[in-house]
């Protein structure tokens, strides 16, 4: 009897090691499962990679931002995975108060429309696996859309006009100016697109980018005459594409300065004000100073 009991009692003590074991593999297993914080959504930890997004290109190509559609589209671009079956593309800024999930897609890129004007948004995307599971989420990418809309062309002469205004002179010393010059451009354009003042409105309005503005309104100098003067596109440094970027972006450009975007408020106020006629100044590093440029409407 005793023999039988001491045998059961061992039987019993083998069970619950036996149980002990299974239940210690069973957390570990559990461990493995991984929950994305924020979402909520819970991820395979045998796939432990996600999509992993490419850079934003800006000037000079609409790999990010297409020509025409700045204001209102986005083109995301990021890394496949070799045992992705398909891709899900979240979004959160503008109307999206928290992650959204905008589309799922099986291709390595996508375009993101329908988005607000000069707005910044943050995007991730994860990976549905072939084993039904999910991979991490990408880490966030932030793309904000443009204050208006330009095609090549127009994206070229922006950029002349500057380099043109400022005297072509590819020094530090103007730098400031470069900023103001591509804040003045930009924002006489988006002034009288979105917020509509009564000097530049009945120009404007009618004008679906800025190269019907620069070319076809009268505002600007044509690119001939760009050309005659000088300021071809091939001579315009860098910094002169990165201030007209940022002003038409809202960004911070060059060395720190920042866009200022109120620049069109300075309209007619240091020469002429009864002038029905456009004026634009900036300020210049060694002290504040009009430059000014009349344009017929």
């Amino acid at each position: 009897m005793a023999g039988r009991l001491c045998q059961n009692l061992m039987s019993d003590s083998v069970s619950t090691r036996v149980i002990t074991k299974i239940v210690a593999a069973f957390i570990v297993a559990a461990a493995a499962v991984v929950v994305f914080s924020g979402f909520g959504i819970k991820a395979s930890a045998a796939e432990l990679i996600a999509p992993r997004f490419k850079a934003e290109q800006t000037y000079e190509t609409e790999y990010s931002h297409p020509y025409n559609r700045q204001t209102n589209t986005i083109y995301l671009h990021w890394y496949g995975m070799t045992n992705a079956v398909k891709y899900e593309i979240y979004i959160a800024g503008g109307r999206y108060s928290g992650w959204h999930k905008y589309m799922e897609t099986n291709g390595t890129a996508c375009a993101i429309t329908g988005l607000d004007r000069a707005t910044t948004y943050k995007f991730t995307a994860r990976a549905v696996l072939r084993n039904g599971g999910y991979s991490y989420f990408a880490t966030p990418q932030y793309i904000k859309t443009a204050r208006f809309n330009y095609d090549a062309d127009g994206w070229e002469a922006m950029c002349r006009i500057v380099y043109h205004e400022v005297g072509g002179i590819d020094d530090s010393m103007w730098d400031e100016p470069i900023v103001y010059v591509a804040d003045c451009v930009s924002n006489r354009y988006t002034c009288a697109r979105y917020a509509p003042q009564t000097i530049w409105y009945s120009w404007y309005r009618n004008y679906a980018n800025v190269q019907q503005m620069i070319y076809n309104s009268g505002e600007f100098m044509s690119s001939y005459g760009l050309s005659r003067d000088g300021a071809n596109y091939s001579r315009v440094p860098t910094k002169v594409k990165l201030a007209v970027w940022g002003a038409t972006y809202a960004k911070v450009t060059y060395k720190g300065i920042v866009n200022d975007c109120n620049v069109f408020f300075w309209c007619n106020t240091g020469y002429s004000t009864s002038s029905s006629k456009i004026a634009y100044s900036y300020r210049i590093p060694w002290g504040y100073f009009y430059i000014w440029r009349s344009y017929w409407g």
